[in-house]
């Protein structure tokens, strides 16, 4: 009976380590400068990619509190934020970065920072949450694999911006190590109880 117990903590010790979690703050290529229309983002070994819209170029930003992340560099207002029709989408991945949450910031006044899924690049999707405060919003799992997009709307010169984003990266063999471990601790307990 002991040794079942043992191996069923073996094995939730083991699924309990299955994935790392990564925060993304879009700082990692540069602060307050362009970053191309599409840029990858590295931080502990994890890899998020993120593309501006058809057309238009992300801007990596780090004004201080509320003001630091992700935005477009052709915001008419000098902000370098998602304004009007001009979004960012995040690449989600189950296998390589799959984004559990994004901060938005920058919302003031009656602006709006809406949440988007798509499996397509370059097309927003489906709304899949919005706010109107500078906050973190759950991405559900069944939108972890495609596209999260980003977009501002709300007064005239409405604009957002996308804060740091977290995300689970697979453990990279971490997960098997540990039930190996486990599975061979319990052996040799086996046999010297068996002994």
């Amino acid at each position: 009976m002991k040794i079942k117990n043992i191996l069923a903590v073996a094995v939730l010790v083991g699924l309990g380590v299955s994935a790392q979690a990564v925060t993304i703050t879009f700082l990692e290529n540069g602060a307050n400068t362009t970053v191309g229309s599409s840029s990858t983002f590295t931080e502990s070994g994890a890899s998020l990619t993120a593309y501006a819209s058809p057309g238009q170029t992300l801007y990596a930003k780090s004004q201080g509190a509320g003001e630091t992340g992700l935005g477009i560099n052709s915001d008419p207002t000098g902000d370098h934020e998602i304004y009007g029709s001009t979004f960012i989408q995040l690449l989600s991945s189950q296998s390589s970065f799959a984004v559990t949450s994004v901060t938005l910031g920058s919302t003031t006044g009656g602006e709006v920072a809406s949440i988007y899924y798509s499996t397509v690049l370059g097309v927003l999707g489906t709304l899949i949450g919005s706010t109107t405060s500078d906050s973190t919003i759950l991405i559900n799992s069944i939108y972890q694999n495609g596209y999260i997009g980003i977009a501002a709307s709300g007064p005239t010169a409405a604009n957002v911006l996308l804060g740091p984003v977290t995300g689970t990266v697979p453990d990279g063999g971490t997960t098997v190590a540990m039930l190996g471990l486990g599975l061979t601790a319990v052996g040799l307990l086996r046999r010297k109880l068996a002994a």
